[in-house]
This record gives structure tokens, sequence and C-alpha cells, in this order.
């Protein structure tokens, strides 16, 4: 009779610099560093990897994204770069400049560059050069998750003093009220 085999997944320790804001507002969010890291090589490395387009990576990029963008309820910054328009001033002349453009990526999944106003759902729309490096995006990420954090603090602090006023107010009310009647 065989006896039971247990595989062990050897493990080899790895050095990582990272910049030491990012690494405090990860730890603020109770987020493993290590673990991530070794999640993400291991994607990296599985069939999961995009077969070529730049775009392919950056929709995986993405994707895996938006689950803490909708539990955290906020956007982050993954695109940046710059684009001519034309301006025509009232006596009608027309002149050229150039006008910074900032691309974020949505919980819902859509695309919002700021100086357009505008949305859109299709990643091919944003320039490849205008993408951020993998590093800003997940250095924008932690701090828009860390805002947000903070956020959500200070509105349940918020409303938990709103709350006492209101306790408070009901009870003397609600004595001065039960006084009359006495």
């Amino acid at each position: 009779m065989l006896g039971e085999i247990y595989l062990v997944k050897e493990k080899q320790k790895l050095t990582l610099s990272v910049d030491k804001e990012v690494v405090e507002k990860a730890k603020k969010l109770s987020i493993n560093i290590s673990e991530i890291t070794e999640r993400v090589l291991a994607g990296y490395t599985s069939a999961e990897r995009p077969e070529g387009s730049i775009y392919d990576a950056y929709k995986q990029l993405f994707d895996s994204i938006l689950p803490l963008l909708k539990e955290f309820d906020c956007d982050v910054k993954v695109a940046e770069g710059t684009d001519m328009v034309t301006s025509t001033d009232s006596n009608g002349k027309s002149s050229d400049f150039e006008m910074d453009i900032d691309i974020y990526l949505y919980p819902d999944g859509t695309f919002y560059a700021d100086q357009y106003d505008s949305s859109f759902r299709d990643v091919e729309r944003i320039e490849r050069s205008f993408f951020l490096s993998p590093n800003q995006i997940l250095s924008n990420l932690v701090e828009a998750l860390a805002k947000s954090k903070e956020r959500r603090e200070e509105q349940m602090q918020e409303i938990l003093m709103a709350k006492r006023i209101i306790d408070a107010m009901s009870a003397t009310l609600l004595k001065k009220q039960s006084a009359k009647k006495a």
C-alpha cells in the first residue's frame, strides 16, 4: 500500500522594493503585499496571460481592479496624455494648443476623460502611449482605496455624531413633553 503523498510548494524568498508611502497605505488597508505579489506573479505566469495585445493586458488588469473599486466606491487614474485642441476666439481666429488629459477607471467599468467630461467603455479608445505603468496604476489604486477608507471612517463618525445629537434632542424634547402632560 502506498503512503499518502503531500505536495508542498517550496517557497523562495524574494526582495522587492516598494515605495514606502504605498507600503504604509497598504498596511492601513490591511493589504498583504506579499500575498498580492505572489498572486500577481502566479497569474502572470499562468495560462491567463494575454496573448499579444497591450489592450488585452490592460483590460485584464482593469478587470482585476474593478471589484476593489466597487467595494470601496472609488475610481483610479489609469492613463494620462496630451491632445491637440483647436480653439476659435470671438473673431473667428483659430489656434491650436495642447490640453492635458487624465483618464480614470470607474467602478462600473467605464473610463472617464475628465477634460472632455466624457465616458466610454472601450479600452481601445485610449491611446496606448497614454496608459500609466502598472506600478503607477497600483500606486494610484492604493491611494484611492486609502482615501476611500478615510472618507468612510469620517462618514461613519459624522453619522454617529448626528445620531447622538438626535438622541439627545429626542430625550430633551420627550422629557419636556412629559413634563407638560404631568
